[in-house]
C-alpha cells in the first residue's frame, strides 16, 4: 500500500528545503578556498624570488671578487651594483651593502641585502639575503 498523496508532498517539500538551504553554498566554499589557494601560490613565488635575487647577488659578488683581487679595488658596492643591472627593482639595490677584506692570498667580499618582496603580506617572510665569494689574489711580478 502506498503513502497517503499529502504524506508524500510533505517529503517532496522538505527535499526542496534542503536544496533551498544548500544553495549558494558552492560559491562560498570556492571564495573560501580560492583565497586560500593564491596566498598559497603568492608564498610560492615570494620564495622563488628569493632564490633568484641570491642567485643573482651571489653571481655578482663572485665577479666583484675576482675584479676586487685582479685589480686591488677596496670598493666592491658599486661593482656589485653595476652587475646586477635591472635584474632586481632599484628598491632593492638601495639596501645592498658589500664589504671586501684582502687576505695574502684571497680576497673575500661579503653582499648582505634585505630580501625582496611580492606582495605587503609577506614582506619580511623571507630572511635577509647574505653572500659571500672568494677569489684568489694574483702575484703581482
Amino acid at each position: 500500500m502506498s503513502a497517503p498523496t499529502w504524506a508524500r508532498r510533505d517529503q517532496v517539500s522538505a527535499g526542496a528545503e534542503a536544496e533551498d538551504r544548500e544553495r549558494g553554498s558552492a560559491v562560498a566554499e570556492f571564495a573560501m578556498v580560492i583565497a586560500l589557494l593564491m596566498l598559497l601560490f603568492l608564498a610560492l613565488l615570494q620564495v622563488c624570488l628569493w632564490a633568484y635575487t641570491r642567485t643573482l647577488v651571489s653571481a655578482a659578488a663572485a665577479d666583484a671578487a675576482r675584479y676586487a683581487a685582479l685589480s686591488g679595488t677596496v670598493d666592491v658596492t658599486q661593482r656589485v651594483s653595476d652587475r646586477l643591472g635591472d635584474g632586481i627593482g632599484t628598491g632593492m639595490k638601495s639596501t645592498l651593502s658589500c664589504t671586501s677584506a684582502a687576505g695574502s692570498t684571497l680576497v673575500e667580499v661579503r653582499c648582505t641585502m634585505d630580501a625582496p618582496g611580492l606582495v605587503g603580506l609577506l614582506d619580511g617572510v623571507m630572511p635577509m639575503l647574505d653572500v659571500t665569494s672568494h677569489a684568489a689574489l694574483e702575484p703581482t711580478s
